[in-house]
């Protein structure tokens, strides 16, 4: 590991060190002062006042200090907040109005699908690790309302990763894409099983069984676990099984017309997301090829049945993702579901699989970013995915506090990725330097050179009957200059995350603990005005976020009772009774009062532990977060499909 990259690594805990050392530089020699019997302000000639621009006694630190301090309570409790309550309503108000867009899309794959559903070929079911066989396409009949040179179908690659999960939890998210109206004629579904777990092999092969007649095709792929470089987790595993999808799709068509599709074990997409995906696709065939599809996130299933405050810290963990989604927003980062056209997967070289990209979806955003010089496209499919809350199986306080402490695993994964911090401050200095580094380049050569287009991704997995796209043609791939306001705003989504709660609760403890021992009379005016003025803004940044969870309640009660509705039609409620989580005041006021807790215990703790940790390590022991254990008989509901 070079310098660069080490320092970079360590930026987030370099921050917070310094901040800790301006904290004391400007107040910490005042405390001793005062304990001495000193007055540092006793120069100030007699009668005389000081006032709030005075600056005679204040030290370059201290006003260092004040002018940071509240610069960030503005940022955090004014800026953010304002601009996820707009999201949210804006949010809102799109996941109605794209119900309506979805209808338009199932009426365009009505007419390119024309044969019946039940009619349609189900490919071999077979292990990737030795399946080469080739997938058939369908003709597309014309239609005018897209464009005619899409003369194929959409066929949506979709990568389930999992380690050790329960067969029920995928058999439930299995047995939803199955009801969908593409199923059987759109979606190749790829079981990203590990080969760490022993009973990989055979859950996916019962899964299988079961649903081998439910999509257009579905296979497995076993990660092994003992690749060089590489370290465990949901980006690794991904990037072994879409290197192994891709022998599929050999042709430039198909590949030009195969979109990949990430999700979680437990995540529940409704059927409108593909046929939004499908729809977005066709309206714009010159930049569906470097396009990057996002989904706002939902915990409606489970959320009354965990601890407040996990249901809390996954309110505003969702919140999170949301503020960026708003119209016309230029920073567009994925919440754990997305979409990616397989042409931009393999430009920007795949996933990648080091430590670094502990963080799969946010890492695989900025890849996109970099390699493409801000040029990619990002769309938001306004169609939510439903995610479940850690939770725990033991009833009582146990239960409870084993709650807490799998909340907190997650929180530390989350925060573990802040090493992306480092690497988009890395991929910024080398593309400021002119030194790209070494995928970047080969990435570049590629483009540039026609005769040898098929990407490293691809290479790696031994492949010999690869036919090179010609995918380069419609849009240009070179990365050019970045918009420096997209990159500035890149770079403040970054700061929210993984610099912003650490610093403002420093910020926080160091005016405490001055006021504590240093009397209001000795302090200078300037210094005590930014303490209330802090104050307050903390005040108004509770209140701010107060409003966002009313908002919130709309947001929740959208998106579980239209999932309710769907599975009603799919025949899959009964089965689910239990898993739609109505949010109302009476039951869950109390989310509104632990708002400064879970701050502290899911963000400000976890991220110090994971940006400290960083100065001597970028590993972390990767644990799957507990799912809801599901007791439900799935297969029966799928038979009768």
């Amino acid at each position: 590991m070079g310098f660069l990259t080490r320092f970079c690594r360590c930026i987030p805990g370099l921050s917070i060190v310094l901040w800790v050392l301006l904290a004391y530089l400007a107040l910490g020699d005042r405390i001793p002062s005062w304990y001495s019997g000193e007055n540092p302000y006793d120069s100030k000639p007699a009668g005389s006042k000081h006032t709030y621009g005075d600056l005679t006694h204040l030290t370059v630190w201290q006003i260092l200090y004040i002018l940071y301090s509240v610069s960030a309570h503005l940022l955090a409790c004014l800026g953010f907040p304002l601009r996820l309550l707009w999201s949210v309503w804006h949010i809102t108000d799109e996941v109605k109005s794209a119900k309506f867009e979805a209808a338009e899309g199932r009426l365009y794959a009505e007419t390119e699908f024309s044969d019946d559903k039940s009619s349609q070929h189900s490919l071999s079911v077979k292990s990737l690790a030795t399946s080469e066989s080739s997938i058939s396409r369908a003709s597309t009949p014309k239609n005018p309302n897209f464009p005619e040179q899409q003369t194929e179908p959409v066929v949506h690659a979709i990568i389930l990763p999992s380690y050790k999960e329960d067969i029920d939890t995928l058999r439930e998210t299995l047995a939803v894409l199955a009801s969908h109206f593409l199923a059987k004629t759109s979606y190749d579904v790829y079981l990203a099983m590990e080969q760490r777990d022993p009973e990989a092999e055979a859950t996916a092969t019962s899964l299988i069984c079961i649903f081998a007649s439910s999509f257009r095709n579905i296979s497995f792929t076993l990660h092994p676990g003992d690749i060089s470089g590489e370290v465990a987790g949901k980006s690794s595993n991904v990037s072994w099984a879409a290197r192994q999808l891709s022998h599929n799709y050999v042709d430039t068509e198909s590949r030009k017309n195969c979109i990949i599709t990430v999700l979680d074990s437990d995540t529940h997409l409704s059927s409108n997301y593909f046929l939004l995906v499908t729809k977005y696709h066709h309206e714009n065939p010159i930049d569906a090829a470097s396009t990057l599809y996002v989904t706002p996130i939902i915990f409606d299933r489970n959320s009354n049945d965990v601890n407040p405050l996990v249901r809390t810290a996954d309110i505003f963990w969702c919140g999170a993702g949301l503020s960026g989604l708003y119209k016309g927003s230029p920073i567009m980062i994925p919440t754990s579901v997305y979409s990616i056209a397989m042409t931009l997967a393999g430009d920007v070289g795949g996933w990648d699989t080091g430590p670094e990209s502990i963080g799969e979806d946010l890492h695989m955003f900025l890849k996109c970013y970099f390699s493409s010089g801000g040029k990619f496209h990002t769309k938001i499919i306004y169609s939510p995915a439903s995610q479940s809350n850690v939770s725990s199986d033991v009833k009582g306080i146990r239960g409870a506090v084993s709650n807490l402490q799998a909340r907190y695993k997650q929180a530390l994964r989350h925060m573990w990725g802040s090493l992306d911090t480092g690497y988009a401050v890395e991929r910024a200095l080398q593309i400021l330097w002119k030194k790209n580094d070494a995928k970047l380049s080969s990435w570049l050569s590629n483009a540039a050179d026609p005769a040898d287009r098929v990407p490293s991704w691809v290479n790696d997995s031994n492949l010999t009957h690869f036919t090179p796209p010609n995918i380069y043609e419609s849009v240009d791939k070179r990365p050019s200059s970045f918009s420096k306001m997209s990159l500035l705003i890149l770079f403040h989504r970054l700061y929210e995350a993984h610099f912003l709660p650490l610093h403002l609760t420093v910020a926080l403890f160091s005016a405490v603990i001055y006021t504590a021992y240093v009397p209001a009379p000795i302090t200078h005016p300037l210094l005590l005005w930014s303490f209330g003025f802090n104050g307050t803004l903390r005040l108004i940044g509770f209140l701010l976020f107060s409003c966002y969870l009313y908002l919130y309640e709309s947001y929740h009660q959208l998106c579980v009772r239209s999932r309710e509705d769907e599975m009603k039609r799919a025949g899959l409620w009964e089965r689910m009774e239990g898993g739609f989580s109505y949010r109302s005041w009476k039951k869950n006021i109390i989310d509104y009062c632990l708002l400064p807790v879970t701050g502290v215990l899911f963000s400000t703790m976890p991220a110090t532990v994971a940006e400290i940790s960083h100065f001597w390590t970028d590993q972390l022991v990767y644990t799957v977060s507990a799912k809801p254990q599901l007791n439900r008989e799935i297969e029966k509901v799928v038979e009768m499909a």
